[in-house]
This record gives C-alpha cells, sequence and structure tokens, in this order.
C-alpha cells in the first residue's frame, strides 16, 4: 500500500513537471513570434515567463540570449545597453550549464562580452587561459584581439610579440609583429607630409617642416618601436629568406624610422637608403617568383 502511494506521488509529480513544460513552452513559442516580428523586449518578457515555470529548457536560454543582443547598441554606454548585455550574458551562461556540450553558448558568451566591450572580463579570462597553457597560442590571439579593440596597443604589442616568442620558429609569428607595429607608426605620425619630406638642406621642401599632433609618435620612441620591428623582420627572414612580404614591410619600417631624424639629415638619409634597399630586394624577389612560376 505504501508503494502503491509512493509511485502515485511520482506520477503526479511527473505530471505537474509535464505540464509545466508545456505551459513554458507555450511562452517560449510567443517569445520567438515576437521575435521575429521585431518585439525584442516583449519577446525577452516571454522567454522569462518560460524560465519561471520551467527553467531547464535550454532552447529558452537560448533564444532569451539572442534577442538580448538585438536590444544591444552598439558603442552605448546607456543603462538600456548594459542591461541587454547582462541579459545576454546571463542567458548564454546558463545555457552552457543545461547543455554544455552545445557550443553555441560559449562562442555566444564570448561575441557578446566582446560586442558589449566588457573587456576587463576578457583579458581576465584569456590571461587565466594563458597560466595554465603558456604555449598554447589561441588564449593569447585573445588578449591580442581584446586588447586592439580596447584601444590598448602597448598591451596588444607585448602580446603579438608574446606569440612571436612561443612561436619562435614561426616566419608569420615574426612578421606579425613588424606589421603590428608599422602600422602604429603609419597612424601616429607617419604618413601625409611627414612621408614625403625631405630634410636636406638643399632638398625642395614647404618653408616649414611637418608639425606633428598629439599622440603623434616621434623621437627615440619612433626609432624604438621600428628598430624592434625591423629586428622581428630580420627574424622572419632568417626563418624565411624569400618572404618578400617581410621586404617589403622592412622598406615601410625603415622609411617610419627615417621620420624621427628630420633634425639628423644623415641618419634620415642611412635610414632612407636602408629602405631603398629593401624596396628592390622585394622587387627582384617578386621578379624571381614570376619568373620561375610554371
Amino acid at each position: 500500500m505504501n508503494l502503491a502511494r509512493g509511485l502515485l506521488v511520482v506520477a503526479a509529480l511527473g505530471s505537474l513537471s509535464g505540464c509545466a513544460e508545456l505551459r513554458a513552452r507555450s511562452h517560449a513559442r510567443e517569445g520567438n513570434q515576437l521575435y521575429h516580428d521585431g518585439n525584442y523586449e516583449a519577446a525577452v518578457r516571454e522567454f522569462e515567463a518560460a524560465e519561471q515555470i520551467f527553467p531547464e529548457l535550454p532552447v529558452v536560454a537560448l533564444n532569451k540570449g539572442l534577442a538580448c543582443r538585438q536590444m544591444m547598441i552598439p558603442g552605448s554606454k546607456s543603462p538600456e545597453h548594459q542591461r541587454a548585455v547582462d541579459c545576454a550574458l546571463d542567458a548564454f551562461k546558463k545555457l552552457q550549464t543545461l547543455r554544455p556540450d552545445d557550443p553555441r553558448g560559449e562562442q555566444l558568451y564570448v561575441q557578446t562580452l566582446f560586442d558589449g566591450d566588457r573587456y576587463e572580463i576578457l583579458a581576465a579570462m584569456y590571461e587565466k587561459e594563458h597560466r595554465e597553457r603558456p604555449t598554447d597560442v589561441a588564449p593569447i590571439n585573445g588578449l591580442i584581439q581584446v586588447y586592439s579593440r580596447w584601444e590598448r596597443p602597448d598591451d596588444a604589442l607585448r602580446w603579438t610579440m608574446r606569440r612571436a616568442e612561443v612561436q619562435s620558429k614561426e616566419a608569420e609569428a615574426q612578421y606579425a609583429v613588424g606589421v603590428f607595429i608599422w602600422n602604429e607608426l603609419y597612424q601616429k605620425g607617419g604618413s601625409g607630409d611627414k612621408a614625403t619630406y625631405d630634410p636636406r638642406p638643399d632638398a625642395v621642401n614647404p618653408a616649414l617642416p611637418p608639425v606633428f599632433g598629439e599622440g603623434d609618435i616621434v623621437g627615440e620612441e619612433r626609432v624604438r618601436l621600428a628598430t624592434l620591428g625591423i629586428q622581428h623582420l630580420e627574424k622572419a627572414l632568417s626563418i624565411r629568406p624569400t618572404y618578400r612580404e617581410a621586404m617589403t614591410y622592412m622598406n615601410l619600417l625603415y622609411r617610419q624610422k627615417s621620420i624621427a631624424y628630420f633634425d639628423e639629415p644623415a641618419k634620415w638619409q642611412e635610414a632612407i637608403d636602408a629602405a631603398e634597399s629593401w624596396r628592390k630586394k622585394a622587387m627582384e624577389s617578386d621578379l624571381s617568383a614570376k619568373g620561375t612560376a610554371p
């Protein structure tokens, strides 16, 4: 008799659970329709109602997170945007718990951190992974992406160099450091009239030398960075002597270095001569490759 009562209780609980799931799915279907209609706020309310009734449905967590993402405002710092980011992150975190084997939970969580400018969380996450797996380039690549989007070029360069250290036998990893540095120098005082100015006394120039602006990289810092980039390109070429792209950036980095020497024409000329030498080597390499092509 007691056993029979126990079975009845279990059956009743199962029936209640089944009814709760059905009601939750009804709210979820309404949420899906509202999502497709573009009414994301109302859709989230329906998904939340479904969660309250039956919190074990992975599809509800997924769709709620997607609806919250639709309410995010790129570049915004508004409270509404922050709430949407938090909502999406919570939903995708829950999806990871409910269905650990579904890769979308982690992928969407990380993508939302990037799209929501939650760079502190991302940096901490990837740095933890790097400490656990110091020779794995995946967290290093993550950190390069984080700090680049965070507009912290010094940190992005630091991790680009760390990748070159880990991949010490990979020409591309060394080349990437040179390209990164060239891009920084070009954007910060290395374009326009700076690139065409000739400081030699007999040169035909405007009356005044170019003027650098706030944030431009000048003087010893420009020399230091250009030299660092050149050193990594030299490593790339020592690994792959026919690396034409590395030769091209050797030319470009020496030209960026020359900009630091407007008040020292002899050093400017030395850098320009080195740049021209590498330009010719890149052209010769290109012609040689075309000449041997089938």
